[in-house]
């Protein structure tokens, strides 16, 4: 797959992102990213295969968390969402806490990505304090 295929799917997604939030900010990495309360959601097409594309979505809730298996339990059995699900991302002798879903890029329609991002955000900004709470850590916007 080459730009030609991301390359209208990433355009649709911007222009979705802006119809529904207004403005749309793009990372260095050439992600699309707004913030929601205390959390940072992130979007990035990707490709499928040969011949399709996804929409990765993904709010890193909480960084630097002590590794235990109190933590791991918690992610591996928090399964109760309709959309997303949890992630633990080992950086060294810390753990990085994620919630993620994935929608499929190239029938995606503007309702879709809307919940989708709108559901991941919202999550992701009651978890981080949860988690925090719970396991200790840093939330990406502490205020």
């Amino acid at each position: 797959m080459s730009a030609d295929r991301i390359g209208p799917v990433k355009e649709k997604v911007r222009r979705y992102l802006t119809d529904i939030f207004g403005t749309v900010q793009i990372d260095r990495d050439g992600d699309f990213t707004f913030r929601q309360g205390s959390a940072r959601i992130f979007l990035r097409v990707e490709e499928l295969g040969d011949d399709k594309t996804v929409v990765a979505i993904w709010a890193p809730t909480n960084n630097d968390v002590p590794p235990s298996a109190e933590l791991f339990r918690y992610i591996a059995t928090n399964n109760a969402y309709r959309f997303g699900s949890l992630l633990a991302v080992e950086r060294g002798d810390k753990v990085n806490v994620v919630f993620k879903h994935t929608l499929l890029g190239d029938t995606l329609d503007p309702d879709e990505l809307m919940i989708a991002a709108a559901l991941v955000a919202g999550t992701a900004d009651k978890l981080d304090t949860e988690i925090k709470q719970k396991f200790g850590g840093r939330i990406f916007h502490e205020d």
